[in-house]
């Protein structure tokens, strides 16, 4: 069962049981917006559904990065009649070219977005561009701002913040390790510093999946991998024809470990000194 949590005045968060995604929900006198809609038709469905229980204002969808659970929904909400989609240009350009690809990931959970049929199954690319610069958007009194703070667990992360709360996709994952598969390690550590700096704006900071997070979270997933970057560095280093020496020591699970790995050798900023 999905239930929602007031995150400040006119915001809210929705977490859906399958994923425990975060869906985030800000509405204003004229509109409102929803974050991220879901893996596929089923979850996304239940966001609608839950939306309507709460408004029945016209709706413009965010996406906060280009991962299936965060975009697989967008056609419930385009059947709805939502023609205002936002993401960072890095996001909406892989949904568009790659997003296919990720239908595997569903296979349990969303078994016709899997297999690309049935209803609300297709694609639906952002068209509402955010670039380097931020986009205000106004909902009627509620102003939205989406920007962006630079390469983490995608190239393509947009945050959303209200005059109350701070929505950050999966740059921030409370309850469970950082997913490293598409990330920038050095980057990211530099992204949640700057997010942990921004923290005083905001009441409420509200991660991809997990509860809503404190300063010292962010700081303390911002120092975590700071540390891990040093330890992988200095492991590569010492065993150069074998990287995965360095899982061990790495202060995440051996999955997330590998791709950290992986990661760093393909995007550090020093790769001669770390392959």
């Amino acid at each position: 069962m999905a239930e929602w949590l007031e995150v400040g005045a006119n915001n809210y968060v929705l977490t859906t049981e399958a994923s425990l995604l975060n869906t985030g929900l800000i509405v204003g006198a004229d509109r409102a917006m929803v974050v991220d809609t879901g893996c596929g038709p089923r979850q996304g469905r239940e966001i609608l559904d839950e939306v309507r229980e709460k408004t029945a204002l016209p709706l413009v969808v965010v996406n906060t990065h280009a991962h299936f659970d965060h975009f697989f929904g967008n056609a419930v909400f385009a059947e709805a009649g939502v023609t205002e989609f936002w993401a960072h240009e890095n996001c909406a350009n892989p949904i568009g070219q790659r997003g296919d690809l990720q239908r595997r990931h569903v296979r349990v959970l969303e078994p016709q977005m899997s297999a690309g049929i049935g209803e609300n199954v297709e694609l639906v690319v952002p068209n509402a561009i955010v670039r380097d610069q931020p986009v205000l958007v106004d909902l009627g009194g509620t102003i939205a701002t989406l920007f962006y703070l630079g390469r983490g667990h995608t190239d393509g992360d947009l945050l959303v913040g209200t005059p109350t709360t701070l929505y950050v996709g999966d740059l921030v994952e409370q309850g469970a390790h950082p997913s490293f598969e598409n990330s920038y390690p050095e980057e990211w550590a530099d992204v949640l510093r700057h997010i942990s700096a921004l923290r005083h704006r905001y009441e409420f900071l509200i991660p991809g999946h997990g509860k809503p997070c404190s300063d010292q979270f962010v700081k303390t997933m911002a120092d975590t991998m700071t540390t891990a970057l040093r330890q992988a560095r200095q492991s590569i280093r010492d065993t150069p024809n074998d990287a995965t020496k360095a899982i061990p020591v790495l202060p995440y699970g051996p999955e997330q470990s590998r791709w950290f790995i992986k990661r760093l050798q393909e995007t550090g900023r020093n790769p001669q000194e770390i392959r």
